[in-house]
């Protein structure tokens, strides 16, 4: 093929790839920024007392639990 005999020392990457990859840098911080944005808009319910007053979960009768064997 021609395209394979090439010389390597004339071949040299474009400004092409450097660009695209440039462009994902930039989308992935600006989506990294959104998703911290999202995130702060959460509430999470506190209470005062901590975590160990809150009463345990209790599973509903047809929830699976660790002791139950995989369903065949």
């Amino acid at each position: 093929m021609i395209l394979l005999e090439l010389d390597p020392n004339l071949v040299k990457p474009g400004w092409t790839p450097l660009i695209i990859t440039l462009l994902l840098g930039v989308a992935v911080v600006l989506l990294f920024l959104s998703m911290r944005r999202q995130f702060r808009k959460i509430s999470i319910p506190r209470t005062d007392e901590g975590d160990d007053a809150s009463p345990p979960a209790t599973p509903t009768p047809d929830a699976p639990t660790r002791e139950d064997p995989p369903a065949t």
